[in-house]
């Protein structure tokens, strides 16, 4: 099995290797909104908002003849490329908007044909063949589809540099836990295999929907981290079961029908939390919860079926550690998952619950509260490092042009003659040019600023019917007064059925619609983790009190995120949007995951403590021992989580380094705050309610869940041989 393994794993890792020229990037606007309707409207009118935008700095004035020359030719070669639907430029237009303001610099706006992945393919072969094929002009790129493709390159190349700086730390840290090489291989092995099944699978996943390479980048550093946790709780009771004289068959046996248990249990909370996120109506969410469901299998799979077969292929040298025969070298495995640190951290705890979980939900509450501050944004090209084309690009244009693209909100008139009904096409431009935050408004009839007409043109019949009226903000696209633009935009009364098109726009509709979603994911998420762990447990207070201090960590980790990237910006500038904003889906993701993960802790925490409580009946008794035989273990467990996806924050793709710095310190923060602390806190004030258990489901023993038999007494409780005792 161990060969076949291998083999597969080679396969798995070079066929997702071998894919990345299909990996998309893009999904981050909410689909079938308003703002989604209003770009198909104004394609007729070549009116959307630019997939890409070529800047020509020729040095020297666009207006002479063979710099004009080569502008209409590249304009016309653009427009017959293939993928493309249209092409416009200042040499075909002579429109002002389009000439930058000292007269040498020029642009070429260009809509793609087909989705965000298409787009980006098209753009990836076009840009080269125009830039090849007017090199007088020398043209740059930006623009969503250019900004997709840097941001997919960048990113496969951030993946080989986070793993070759994730894998030697996370050896160090298991070598530490379980002081054996082999013990450490099989976890490692279960991780990589984890890591290639996903890139593999995502890679056929890519023939059926598209997949974002972020995705990759997440499910690596997910699977690898999951898997490790498994497999290094499993592993760590195995090796107590063989420390108690069990042989290795049924020690195998016995970590599996206990901690494999709680692993699927695990799994299947994660997996529910990750699924919660398809209701959003992102394309981005979507693949990285797509991707997610998948290593969170992959993992599962590998800890409850590879785990068996590596300890029997390695055999007695897991137990190397235990084996030495040297004086003072070695101590009986069992120790390997006892903390006399932890224990006394709970015996501490549990003598004075109170204010500990006081303390504990204040500390919780306290980084929960900057979430009201959190300001969300579209990702855009200040998510790139800051010699990127696509976003030196972008902030020249910006700089050069006082009209830029991104800045335009496009009105569609469908059944508006501008002709026939000029008179109220002029009113109403006048009206938008005085709106606050309108830097100007262009027509067929002419440009406005100000409440009044500052140029005029002349107005002719097309043939086409409907007109457009462009409005352009004076502030950056997702700043608070463009925002307050598109409103008034909107709310303004119009000469006919109006639709509003822009950057800005699928902003205000994305956050609308995810605002929309939020509700009904959060309540997905929260009952179905509670109904699972109700199951697992048929405890009523222990799953609720799960999710409880889940949606806390929820909380905190939403104001950490906004507390490192959006206010105190300690890792650079926030990802998407600028200066004081989030990219959207970061904070949906994080909170998905850091809800995922600490409820994996719970489960295998209160996994023991029900074991205890089988044992003895004390409640006191069975806080400590969950703690001390698993406190040791989750300190491993949160730092190879917390390099697994701390790992991320060597990308130079911002969206990548605000959901790694954001994991790792949540994982940190639920591994010794929450279970050292909190979990042990308000377990020991509830008492003997931890233990009132549902009725066993029909056909089924009460071993399935907690069991219902004497309470005991608390009473102090010692130790020997690794064992709790009264």
């Amino acid at each position: 099995m161990l060969g076949s393994t291998t083999c597969l794993l080679t396969l798995c890792a070079v066929v997702g290797l071998s894919m990345g020229s299909r990996w998309s990037n893009g999904g981050y606007i909410a689909e079938d909104t308003a703002a989604w309707r209003a770009e198909a409207a104004a394609r007729p009118f070549a009116a959307s908002t630019p997939d890409l935008v070529m800047y020509a700095r020729p040095g020297r004035s666009v207006d002479e003849p063979d710099v004009a020359e080569q502008g209409q030719r590249v304009t016309e070669l653009a427009a017959r490329s293939p993928g493309v639907g249209a092409a416009l430029s200042y040499w075909s237009t002579g429109l002002g908007p389009l000439r930058a303001a000292d007269g040498r610099g020029a642009l070429l706006r260009i809509d793609l044909k087909g989705d965000d992945s298409e787009a980006a393919r098209t753009a990836r072969d076009l840009v080269p063949s125009l830039q090849a094929a007017a090199p007088g002009l020398k043209l740059a790129a930006s623009g969503p589809a250019w900004v997709n493709v840097t941001a997919t390159d960048q990113a496969q190349r951030d993946l080989l540099r986070s793993e070759l700086f994730n894998l030697p730390l996370v050896l160090v840290v298991l070598v530490l836990a379980f002081g054996s090489l082999g013990a450490t291989l099989v976890p490692v092995a279960i991780g990589a295999t984890a890591a290639s099944g996903a890139l593999a699978v995502l890679a056929v996943v890519t023939r059926l929907t598209p997949v974002s390479v972020f995705a990759v980048n997440l499910g690596c550093a997910l699977g690898f981290g999951l898997a490790v946790d498994y497999a290094l709780f499993t592993l760590s009771r195995y090796r107590e079961e063989r420390a108690r004289g069990l042989e290795a068959e049924e020690a195998v046996g016995r970590a599996m029908s206990t901690t494999g248990r709680a692993v699927v249990c695990c799994a299947l909370t994660m997996a529910w939390c990750m699924a919660a996120l398809l209701v959003f109506p992102l394309g981005l969410i979507r693949s990285l919860a797509i991707a997610s469901l998948i290593v969170v299998a992959l993992c599962a799979v590998g800890t409850l079926f590879l785990l068996p077969a590596l300890v029997a292929a390695l055999g007695t040298r897991i137990d190397a550690r235990t084996t030495s025969r040297r004086p003072g070298r070695g101590r009986p495995a069992a120790d390997l998952s006892v903390s006399p640190a932890w224990r006394r951290v709970a015996t501490t705890v549990t003598k004075r619950p109170l204010p500990w979980a006081l303390a504990g939900c204040a500390l919780l509450v306290g980084l929960t509260a900057p979430v009201t501050g959190l300001r969300p944004a579209l990702m855009d090209e200040t998510i790139l490092p800051p010699r990127a084309e696509a976003r030196t690009v972008a902030e020249a244009v910006r700089r050069d042009f006082p009209y830029p693209p991104d800045r335009q909100l496009t009105v569609v008139l469908p059944r508006t003659d501008p002709v026939a009904r000029a008179a109220e096409v002029d009113a109403y431009a006048r009206h938008m040019s005085a709106l606050p935050g309108t830097a100007r408004v262009s027509t067929a009839a002419g440009d406005y600023a100000g409440g009044r007409l500052v140029e005029a043109r002349r107005a002719e019949a097309t043939g086409k019917r409907g007109t457009l009226v462009v409005v352009f903000a004076q502030g950056p696209v997702q700043s608070r007064v463009t925002a307050g633009l598109v409103e008034a935009v909107r709310g303004a009364p119009a000469p006919g059925p109006a639709q509003v098109a822009g950057t800005a726009v699928h902003l205000a509709d994305t956050k609308r619609a995810v605002t929309a979603a939020s509700g009904r994911w959060a309540a997905l998420m929260l009952s179905g983790v509670f109904v699972m762990l109700l199951l697992y447990t048929r405890s009523l207070l222990v799953a609720l009190k799960a999710a409880v201090l889940g949606g806390l960590s929820i909380g905190a980790a939403l104001g950490l995120m906004v507390l490192l990237f959006q206010r105190w910006q300690l890792l650079g500038l926030p990802a998407g949007g600028g200066e004081g904003a989030l990219e959207i889906t970061m904070p949906l993701l994080a909170a998905a995951l850091a809800f995922g993960l600490c409820v994996d802790y719970e489960v295998f925490l209160v996994s023991r403590m029900v074991e205890e409580w089988r044992r003895t009946g004390q409640n006191t008794a069975s806080i400590v021992f969950g703690i001390e035989h698993t406190g040791r273990l989750f300190t491993a467990a949160a730092l190879v989580a917390a390099v697994s996806m701390g790992a991320l924050m060597a990308s130079e793709v911002s969206l990548l380094v605000v959901l790694g710095a954001t994991m790792a310190a949540i994982v940190l923060l639920d591994a010794t705050i929450v279970r050292g602390v909190l979990v042990p806190a308000v377990m020991q004030l509830a008492g003997r309610a931890n233990w009132c258990t549902l009725p066993p489901l029909s056909g089924r023993s009460p071993s399935a869940g907690l069991p219902t038999r004497r309470q005991g007494d608390d009473r102090p409780v010692t130790r020997q041989r690794g064992h709790t005792k009264r």
